[in-house]
């Protein structure tokens, strides 16, 4: 049985096209909430796009092509693999939660963002960390799949 995703993709309009990208959704056993993240291309009509997520009980994110490109030659050129954007939540002594979300770099370009969640368990203790990742657009020239980029993990 499929369950409904607890947050939905925006309705495509005259102004904006909105494609999904991923979909992420944890429980933390402490707070008795579901968390859900769900990741979208938006496209305005003039054809400028941009990558966002949504979260159903954080803030999100919102990926510019263009501040992507710079953030991930400035990764490169430090070495690194992947830079962390928008909203996270990081773990302290006391509450394991962590909420990231990432973007990997390859060859000084942003190839893919990914989703990371890891919540608690009852007690308190850290729960299995979940994440999804998917191919920035960008990155994505000449695939046409249903699924395409996914890699869950």
């Amino acid at each position: 049985m499929e369950t409904k995703p607890l947050i939905d993709a925006l309705a495509s309009n005259a102004s904006y096209h909105y494609e999904s990208l991923a979909y992420l959704a944890a429980y933390d056993a402490v707070l008795n909430c579901d968390y859900a993240l769900l990741a979208y291309k938006e496209t305005e009509r003039s054809g400028e796009w941009r990558v966002r997520i949504k979260s159903s009980q954080t803030a999100g994110a919102v990926f510019e092509p263009a501040m992507m490109r710079n953030k991930a030659r400035e990764t490169a050129a430090q070495g690194k693999s992947w830079f962390q954007w928008g909203y996270s939540f990081d773990p302290s002594p006391g509450d394991p939660r962590n909420i990231q979300f990432r973007v990997h770099v390859k060859d000084g370009q942003p190839n893919e963002i990914e989703m990371f969640v890891q919540l608690r368990q009852c007690g308190g203790v850290a729960a299995a960390p979940q994440s999804v990742r998917f191919l920035w657009p960008e990155a994505n020239c000449g695939r046409h799949s249903p699924n395409w980029g996914f890699h869950l993990n």
